[in-house]
């Protein structure tokens, strides 16, 4: 009696025939199976998925089947690094509190030391940026960047400057990151001056400092961006990776320093100014990559804008 007849397998007779195996995978997603169905599709191989209890499989023609193996596994195999981790971009610098603490020293200069500009005490007569005095008296361009009309407007650039100077010293240290903002916001006052000789024009506030961390961080930025593997910078995204600081840096411009009582010309300077500043920076520290930090010059750096900031108040206060 045949095995597959109502008596049943009888003791001794053969096993009964398995049927072929039709099954690839099993895949835990439903997206990594309809990536395998793609590539057997691509070979004109079809394939049909199901969800089992261990996982999604294909099922294709028993016919076809080593070939479908054949092509999956070429596909794994040219895959299996792909897509490249995404390289986390780490600032060279440890966090420091030391750029906020500047800011600080400002709050406490304007609460302590000159009061609000209505006051008009001497700071305010021998410290104002003036664009006619721009040539005779070039140390105001940094003297105005300490004075601030009032409560409100010092409070604004301690905590946005807190924020982006802080940024600015994890690329470049802290005490870099003080110099390279002094600078950005004296050569944004001294354009702003220049821009505005002609009717003449006065200007005080941090805020073209701050702006200029924003320049600064949006060109070293650039910078980080060009060191990712090509893998990862090519075509329309390499052009975006490298766009994108600076796009980040105007819309921050438009939305953080554009009110009508704001000084819309000196933040546009400030911030140009910190990207061209930032732009070398990048460059430096690029070949300097293999080097540390040294903790020394980080501190000669620091001293270097404290002793420019003193100066320039001596100077303004002799003249």
């Amino acid at each position: 009696m045949p095995w597959w007849d109502a008596g049943g397998v009888q003791p001794g007779d053969p096993a009964p025939p398995q049927a072929p195996d039709t099954a690839l995978g099993p895949v835990p997603t439903r997206r990594q199976a309809r990536e395998w169905a793609l590539v057997l599709q691509s070979q004109s191989i079809d394939a049909s998925l199901e969800l089992r209890a261990d996982g999604w499989v294909l099922h294709v023609d028993p016919a076809v089947r080593a070939k479908a193996e054949e092509a999956i596994g070429a596909y794994e195999t040219e895959n299996v690094n792909w897509p490249p981790a995404r390289m986390k971009d780490r600032p060279r610098h440890e966090p420091s509190g030391v750029v906020p603490l500047a800011f600080v020293a400002l709050a406490f200069f304007f609460l302590f030391a000159t009061g609000p500009s209505a006051s008009d005490s001497a700071w305010f007569v021998h410290g104002t940026a003036d664009a006619r005095l721009l040539w005779r008296a070039p140390w105001r361009m940094v003297t105005a960047l300490t004075l601030h009309g009032d409560g409100k407007h010092v409070l604004g650039n301690l905590i946005s400057g807190s924020i982006f100077g802080a940024a600015v010293s994890r690329r470049i240290g802290p005490g870099g990151a003080l110099l390279a903002i002094l600078c950005s916001g004296f050569v944004g006052n001294a354009a702003n001056a220049i821009f505005h000789r002609a009717q003449g024009h006065l200007s005080i506030g941090a805020s073209t400092a701050v702006f200029g961390a924003v320049g600064l961080l949006a060109a070293l930025q650039i910078w980080a961006n060009r060191d990712r593997p090509r893998a990862a910078r090519t075509g329309l995204l390499r052009v975006v990776e490298l766009a994108a600081p600076i796009v980040g840096g105007l819309a921050l411009l438009g939305a953080l320093g554009a009110a009508p009582q704001s000084d819309l010309w000196a933040h546009i300077f400030g911030f140009l100014a910190g990207a061209a500043i930032g732009a070398v920076l990048g460059f430096v520290e690029r070949q300097r990559a293999a080097r540390p930090a040294s903790r020394l010059g980080q501190l000669a750096l620091g001293a270097s804008a404290l002793l420019i900031v003193v100066g320039c108040w001596q100077l303004a206060m002799m003249h």
